[in-house]
């Protein structure tokens, strides 16, 4: 006669929790999503493009709900910075939490941050932004970096930017009313700068130059 092997009691009964946890956290409707936390999306549209992606709804298992894979998916955008995602087996509640690029400039028909990364931020239109073009990143950082030393009041009335080197910045200004070109040269002197340029337009034989080049502010150019 053939022998059976007798299985220890404690085997059989670690077998049966074990498979009594997999149900519970896989199966059971005890450990499942209640709610979905997105915090930090700066748009409504990224809220919506955060939502779509971490593709998860109430009522969904939380052990199926994999925070590794969806911030994965997540972070692909460009204009996100960190994604951190948690469940919480207590409440069921999922929470996103995300830390989105800050738009320092408009860049060549995009936005672009202080670190240089060049991204599209859905539904955004910070229309306060500088419009900066310039032949690399590296160069649109220099032109931001040049705006954001100006004084407030003058700043406020920067249109655009461009950057041809680190030699050669021009900027458009909306002043008194008039749209005025600026050659400004190097990022140097600028409080020197400002005062030539308003001092030149308030002379009345310069109510119509549309050009100040302020590059030698001791020898100002105007046309």
């Amino acid at each position: 006669m053939r022998k059976f092997t007798k299985i220890p009691l404690a085997g059989v009964i670690a077998a049966i929790f074990f498979a009594g946890l997999v149900y519970l956290f896989a199966w059971s409707s005890i450990f499942s999503v209640s709610f979905i936390s997105v915090t930090g999306a700066p748009t409504p549209d990224t809220q919506s493009t955060i939502e779509k992606i971490a593709d998860i709804s109430p009522g969904q298992k939380l052990a199926r709900v994999e925070p590794r894979a969806i911030a994965h998916r997540i972070s692909h955008l460009t204009w996100i910075k960190n994604v951190e995602i948690s469940r919480n087996w207590i409440n069921g509640k999922v929470a996103i939490a995300i830390t989105p690029r800050t738009p320092t400039a408009y860049f060549n028909g995009a936005t672009i941050d202080a670190s240089g990364t060049i991204f599209t931020l859905p539904g955004f239109s910070g229309g306060d932004l500088p419009r900066v073009s310039a032949s690399t990143p590296q160069l649109g950082l220099s032109a931001i970096t040049l705006f954001q030393g100006l004084p407030r009041d003058f700043k406020s009335q920067v249109i655009s930017l461009s950057a041809h080197n680190d030699s050669n910045f021009a900027m458009q200004v909306n002043l008194n009313g008039r749209e005025i070109r600026v050659l400004w040269g190097k990022n140097e002197k600028s409080e020197l700068k400002i005062e030539v340029i308003q001092a030149l337009l308030a002379l009345e034989e310069n109510k119509n130059i549309r050009r100040i080049d302020v590059s030698a502010p001791h020898a100002p150019i105007v046309k």
